[in-house]
């Protein structure tokens, strides 16, 4: 007996339905409670005492707040650190403003500048011509060996990093903005972890200032 046209088109329109619905469920993946969790990060430092603490402060707090793994590769030299910055294996560092100015050959540009103006002149040439992106900074300034300043000390990212890590501005400009590392407080920390291991001295200054 032939089944009517009718009732064949219901049918029709039933399996569609179905076939749609098992479609839908399978491809939407549930959302993860932590989007970072299974992620790493490169983070790189010289091993000196500033900034090796400021490091174990960033590697943490990223690492807590996030659940993304940070690893922090240390170099002999800023020399090495930078080269690797400039072939893309490491996603962020810590620098500083008028030694970087003096890097890319603008020092003499901004002599007559303000801080400001500095920070915003080495902001704009890294963005254009190396695709880093200085983030806010941090609150203490970098020293050579001589003693010399070598200006406000801030993270610098990789553009790409940013793209898969879109959160890390606001989260890593909470040191220099909600609690500012000036020089003082960074030194205090260095004395500490003197006598304490590093990572523990990191991790107890961010639980005082309620980042983690």
């Amino acid at each position: 007996m032939m089944m009517k046209r009718s009732t064949l088109r219901t049918l029709l329109l039933h399996t569609i339905t179905v076939a749609v619905t098992v479609a839908v469920t399978v491809t939407v993946p549930a959302v993860p409670s932590h989007a970072c969790v299974g992620r790493k990060l490169i983070l790189g430092s010289v091993q000196t005492g500033r900034a090796d603490m400021a490091s174990r402060l960033l590697s943490i707090l990223i690492n807590e707040r996030t659940g993304t793994t940070v690893e922090v590769k240390f170099f002999e030299d800023a020399a090495g650190l930078l080269d690797a910055v400039g072939k893309g294996k490491v996603d962020l560092y810590v620098d500083h403003v008028d030694n970087a100015l003096i890097r890319m050959g603008r020092s003499g540009d901004s002599e007559s500048l303000g801080g400001e103006e500095r920070f915003k002149l080495v902001k704009r040439l890294f963005d254009e011509e190396l695709n880093l992106i200085w983030l806010k900074p941090m609150g203490y300034s970098g020293r050579d060996a001589g003693g010399a300043s070598l200006g406000p000390a801030a993270v610098v990212v990789k553009k790409d990093t940013l793209k898969k890590f879109p959160a890390l501005p606001r989260l890593l400009e909470k040191i220099g903005t909600r609690v500012p590392l000036d020089d003082d407080r960074l030194d205090d920390l260095v004395k500490r972890a003197q006598s304490e291991k590093p990572a523990r001295v990191a991790r107890d200054f961010l639980k005082e200032v309620k980042l983690i």
